[in-house]
Formats: C-alpha cells, structure tokens, sequence
C-alpha cells in the first residue's frame, strides 16, 4: 500500500472508531465539508447529500444503539492517486439495539477526495448482505 492509499485507510479506520464510539463529532470530521456529498446508508430512506443530515442520521443511529462494537476487517481494498481515493472494507458489527444484541456483517464503499490537503469522504454506501444464495431481498 502507497503513502496516499494507506492516508485514505487511516481516514476511513478514523471513521469507524467514531462510529463505535458513538462520537458524531469524530465521525463528522471525516466527511468533506466543502465538497458536494452523497451518502447511502442500509435503510431504504437513507440517503444524504448535506454533511447536515449525516450528522443527524449519526445522531439518530446512537440513539438507537449501545455498545456498538467493530470485528476484524477483511477485503479490504484501496486505491488512490493524488486527488482520488477509493476505499472498500468489510467487517462484523455487534451493538445493542431495543434490548437485542445484533451481529452482522456491514460491508462499505467509500470514496475520498482530498479537502485542505486531507483525505475526506465525498461519497459512500453502506450495506448489510444478505445469507448466500439470497435472490428474494424482502
């Protein structure tokens, strides 16, 4: 991995410890400011275009979950060049939600642009996949 690829990771891995740690803030301050954004999240109403409403759908994921936990990650895939980034990382999540322990897997792909010579993410899509041999996603 090259110095820009590893920087774009590190964002990312920065990211996901904000998460579960439940820190908007943390989580906030890798997403662009100054750039247009489009983030999709595992809901079907989930998708957002103003670092204003990920950091209240941050807000609202926290509120509904305690405990929030990330396991080791793996296909992990990155590429950068100078201005560009794109990161894929899957990995098993657990947290509490409504009294119930939950283990899953989320799977991102992110895509990072460079903003005041850091690395942020512009655009990104989380998903929760379903069992092998799943065709009826209902």
């Amino acid at each position: 991995m090259n110095k820009e690829e590893q920087a774009a990771l590190d964002v990312v891995m920065k990211f996901l410890d904000g998460y579960s740690g439940r820190n908007v803030d943390d989580c906030m301050s890798a997403i662009a400011a100054s750039k247009s954004i489009l983030m999709v999240g595992t809901n079907d109403n989930e998708v957002f275009r103003t670092p204003e409403d990920v950091r209240a759908a941050f807000k609202r994921d926290f509120d509904k979950m305690a405990d929030i936990r990330w396991g080791e990650h793996r296909n992990v895939h990155v590429q950068a060049s100078q201005t560009l980034a794109s990161v894929f990382i899957e990995l098993p999540i657990s947290y509490q939600s409504e009294g119930e322990n939950v283990q899953t897997l989320f799977r991102y792909a992110l895509t990072l642009v460079k903003e005041g010579g850091q690395w942020k993410i512009c655009a990104g899509v989380a998903s929760v996949p379903f069992a092998s041999g799943t065709y009826a996603f209902t």
